[in-house]
């Protein structure tokens, strides 16, 4: 085998690799997550479903104070970050999967921009 078929078979096995990982990079976000975020003098209750399927990532955010159940327009994840956008409130969830993957730390983007963070819930669990 010669050099550039080795660099060419090492780069279809990196992408390969790499596509196989998109996948299982969303699955660490699967789950029910919690949180409280601080609009103002009001505090409202946060919990966020995530769920991938075949491929695909879907959530739904419930404001629990607000009695809101919110899906998702589209949900995209990046090397460790996450990208909730909510067209129906004009709202977009950006956060980054803490190293143990127990916590989501970013913002709430609508309008203004407000720091929110989410803790993974157990299965069951209440938020």
């Amino acid at each position: 085998m010669n050099f550039a078929s080795c660099v060419r078979r090492t780069g279809l096995a990196l992408a390969a690799s790499l596509l196989l990982a998109a996948p299982a990079m969303a699955q660490a976000y699967d789950g029910d997550w919690a949180g409280v975020l601080q609009a103002g003098p009001q505090k409202l209750r946060l919990a966020l479903h995530v769920k991938t399927a075949a491929g695909e990532t879907t959530a739904v955010l419930d404001s629990l104070d607000q009695g809101a159940s919110i899906p998702s327009t589209a949900v995209k994840t990046d090397g460790g970050e996450l990208s909730i956008l909510f067209l129906s409130v004009g709202g977009e969830l950006k956060a980054k999967l803490a190293p143990d993957g127990q916590a989501l730390t970013g913002s709430w983007v609508q309008g203004a921009t407000l720091p929110l963070t989410l803790t993974k819930q157990a299965p069951g669990a209440k938020p």
